[in-house]
């Protein structure tokens, strides 16, 4: 919620105002005379609690990187002096360059030197809430356990510290050691690319600080692409899902199959690999006509450009037989980079079908160049 200069003031104004008034009605239990009120009401008004009504250095920025997003967060002081978080500033895929983040965190600094101080409700807060808006965890505790947090800081000398965070079940913690290598300070004349990398580098910290804590039983994985790019992909994390390697097939870099019990055939897969049957033609009259030859006449077909993490085309038919979503990247002449679900039976299956497409929504997203490639 944007509160403007002027309200905010208007409301420290109505709140000091009401705080007065009910000191004046307090003395009314002492029965003074109205001199003795009138020097209790003076030496109030010189002693009292005085509001906080301009913000100041040093300003304060939390990322939070979970869910395959960003969410950059500004902080501000509030009324009654403490810094608390504002309004989500913006949301940013967690693939995003090292430009483009240090880019925002400029920009969002430059706003809060602009940012009157917080003057919200504890409903306007509540009604703000990142937390209930923009992620699938309903609660804090839930929170701390799928999102790292980095905190950047801009100094009234305009230097920057960009800092990894450490999580434990009651929340977030700065860095024990304030020399710690993964707390950057960074030199006023920082550019957007050194201040977006210290962000990843940091938050890539709070990451390996927490899985050292305890193994993630569905670690990350680096494919080797025929190009020599390197690209870290997520495995599903439930355990219905087998990896089988490249499952045999030639044009297959990894494939997971989801089986519903042991045994089972399988009734869906995810897989990275290259998209042989298109040929690397892109047109959707292509696509659709080597997708139907494989999986039957389409009764849902479309294909549209997007931003999906590294991939810029989405393409997804369905019938009876298969309900296939694929994400696609053109990385040279020869390789057209393919990361595909493919869900048979649906029309039996529409729960398992939702549920594994917003999985595999998920699982394309995260889907990265490794570093230095």
């Amino acid at each position: 919620m944007e509160i403007s200069y002027e309200e905010a003031m208007r409301r420290i104004d109505e709140y000091e105002e009401n705080e007065l008034q009910k000191y004046i009605e307090g003395l009314k239990a002492y029965d003074f005379d109205y001199e003795r009120t009138m020097y209790e009401i003076e030496n109030y008004k010189k002693k009292r609690y005085k509001c906080c009504r301009e913000t100041s250095f040093p300003y304060d920025i939390h990322l939070y990187r979970g869910e395959g997003q960003i969410l950059v967060v500004p902080l501000a002081r509030c009324m009654f002096w403490l810094r608390r978080e504002l309004a989500l500033y913006c949301r940013l895929n967690d693939s995003e360059n090292a430009i483009n983040i240090g880019k925002t965190i400029i920009e969002v600094f430059d706003y809060l030197k602009r940012c009157p101080v917080d003057t919200r409700t504890a409903e306007e807060c509540k009604a703000d809430s990142y937390l209930m808006n923009n992620t699938i965890c309903k609660t804090y505790e839930k929170f701390i356990k799928k999102y790292s947090l980095c905190f950047a800081v801009l100094n009234e000398d305009g230097t920057y510290i960009i800092s990894a965070s450490e999580r434990d079940n009651k929340g977030y913690g700065g860095l024990d050691d304030p020399n710690d290598p993964f707390r950057f300070k960074l030199p006023k004349e920082a550019s957007e690319e050194e201040i977006g990398n210290a962000v990843i580098a940091a938050l890539d910290r709070s990451d390996e600080l927490e899985k050292a804590k305890k193994p993630d039983p569905y670690p990350p994985i680096e494919i080797e692409l025929l190009s020599d790019q390197k690209v870290e992909i997520h495995p599903p994390r439930d355990r219905h899902f087998t990896d089988m390697q490249d499952g045999g097939a030639a044009e297959i870099y990894r494939l997971y199959e989801y089986s519903p019990k042991e045994g089972a055939e399988p009734s869906a897969n995810f897989y990275l690999g290259i998209a042989a049957e298109i040929d690397c033609d892109l047109s959707e009259d292509n696509i659709r006509s080597a997708w139907e030859e494989l999986h039957g006449k389409a009764e849902l077909f479309e294909v549209k450009s997007v931003e999906h993490g590294i991939f810029k085309l989405r393409a997804e038919m369905k019938n009876k037989s298969v309900h296939r979503i694929s994400y696609l990247l053109q990385i040279d002449e020869s390789e057209l980079l393919d990361c595909t679900m493919e869900l048979y039976k649906p029309n039996t299956r529409k729960k398992l079908d939702e549920k594994l497409s917003v999985m595999f929504e998920e699982f394309a997203l995260r889907c990265k160049f490794s570093l230095g490639k």
